[in-house]
């Protein structure tokens, strides 16, 4: 009876360590899968991250070309009002020199007197010496 003990013992430690393989064999697989699945969504993850990246720079460009259109209008309707400017300050200099260029000596006068008449003050303490 002894005997049948001992060798019962052999038999029920394999089997024991056969189960526990076992179970560590199911454990190592359904902690691959779990890795395998987290793995897959980290991959999603990213792609939906490129995917939103890349939409948020289109958008951003967007933006900017329609600012660069607006700025370039702008350049252009300020560099037409400064040529008509530069041509109106031409015309006003050129009226100004055919006035110089005649004589405009009152009768009576010396002749020392501007062609140019100084401006109008109207602040009364330039009018008191």
């Amino acid at each position: 009876m002894r005997e049948r003990l001992l060798l019962l013992i052999p038999v029920a430690g394999f089997s024991c360590l056969l189960v526990l393989f076992m179970v560590f064999w199911q454990a190592i697989q359904h902690q691959n899968n779990r890795l395998q699945n987290l793995t897959n969504r980290l991959k999603d993850l990213e792609q939906r991250e490129e995917v939103n990246s890349r939409q948020l720079l289109e958008q951003q460009l967007g933006v900017l070309k329609t600012r660069q259109e607006k700025l370039q209008i702008e350049i252009k309707s300020l560099q037409t009002l400064q040529n008509d400017s530069a041509k109106r300050e031409a015309r006003l200099l050129d009226m100004l020199r055919k006035n110089a260029a005649l004589p405009s000596t009152p009768e009576g006068g010396t002749g020392d007197a501007p062609a140019i008449p100084t401006p109008v003050t109207t602040d009364p303490s330039a009018l008191n010496p």
